[in-house]
């Protein structure tokens, strides 16, 4: 009787754990099924578009290696599976974090620096879809096209500084400059010092 039972409950647990497993294995199956559609949609959406630029602007990024290496990774698209762009994405974002210690010095200005700030905000966004088990193919198709905005906003900036800095200085505009130059370096001077050193000229004088 009492082994009838321990096979009772060996049967049970047995059950119990087959069912158990067969589950896993079909949430597996379904998770590799979704992740295959999102893959799908995802390459076809993966199109990154870098404008044209004028040869000033390629001249200064031609030197800038990092966004070089940056701008062609960006442009390869992964042919594999969704494992293939996580590993992209991560790659991209470990590149952007360090594009900022390296911008040219014609295009040093806070207006090119946010636009890689808002680039680098997209590709952690994008990061951390892709480390989800099932990646939602919507969220990563709408960040893509803003990864693309945030990219034409950037050779935008450039062209821009490019452009600004062709103005000729008007007449009278460097003086004006000197003068705002000259009130902030009096501005930062330690009258108190200044006025001992008028005291002493003074009854040296005497």
């Amino acid at each position: 009787m009492k082994i009838h039972k321990l096979l009772l409950l060996f049967l049970i647990f047995f059950g119990f754990f087959s069912c158990k497993e067969e589950k896993q294995d079909q949430l597996i199956v379904e998770m590799e099924k979704k992740n295959a559609m999102a893959f799908e949609k995802i390459s076809k959406a993966w199109v990154i578009n870098i404008p044209p630029q004028s040869p000033e602007v390629k001249m200064e990024i031609s030197k800038w290696k990092e966004w070089q290496s940056f701008e062609q990774d960006l442009k390869q698209k992964p042919k594999a599976s969704i494992s293939a762009f996580k590993l992209k994405v991560e790659a991209l974002q470990k590149k952007s974090d360090s594009l900022h210690l390296f911008v040219p010095a014609k295009f040093n200005e806070p207006q090119v620096r946010s636009r890689i700030i808002a680039m680098q905000t997209k590709l952690q966004a994008l990061d951390t879809y892709f480390s989800l088990d099932i990646v939602p193919q919507d969220k990563v198709e709408r960040l893509i096209r803003e990864l693309n905005q945030e990219i034409m906003a950037f050779y935008s900036q450039c062209e821009e500084l490019i452009i600004k800095n062709k103005i000729p200085v008007e007449d009278g505009e460097k003086e004006l400059i000197n003068a705002l130059d000259t009130t902030r370096h009096a501005k930062n001077m330690d009258f108190d010092e200044f006025e001992r050193k008028q005291i002493q000229d003074k009854t040296q004088k005497k």
